[in-house]
């Protein structure tokens, strides 16, 4: 089986994601069997690099460009920490909204229409 194009991890991630499963197999230049136990390692690398969050946050304006880039590490070390995924691929966006715009791009759209999907909830309505 040729390989040409991965490195033998590369492959070894990618063939655990098209066969959805952990198994043990024999591949030749690895020096024998690649115990379970590696091949679930893989499996999990693979499904955590397949974790593609994306967190928008939508703030009055105000804040500095470094607020905004600590912010959006801070979510990512959340993001990461709680949900196994790679930071590689985690993407935070920060959208400024002035305050009279607020009820119609943010509050309207984002909280009243999707009050089911709001794991936190604000503690004003408009």
């Amino acid at each position: 089986m040729s390989n040409k194009g991965f490195s033998r991890r590369e492959f070894m991630v990618k063939g655990t994601i098209g066969l959805g499963l952990a198994v043990t197999f024999e591949l030749s230049g690895l020096g024998g069997a690649v115990n379970a136990r590696a091949v679930k390692a893989l499996a999990a690398e693979a499904a955590k690099e397949r974790i593609m969050p994306h967190v928008s946050v939508m703030l009055w304006p105000g804040r500095s460009e470094e607020d905004k880039k600590r912010l959006a590490e801070a979510i990512t070390e959340d993001v990461v920490r709680i949900t196994g995924a790679s930071p590689a691929s985690v993407s935070v966006s920060i959208e400024d909204v002035p305050s009279d715009e607020w009820k119609e791009r943010v509050y309207d759209p984002e909280v009243r229409d999707k009050a089911d999907l709001l794991y936190k909830k604000p503690g004003y309505s408009m």
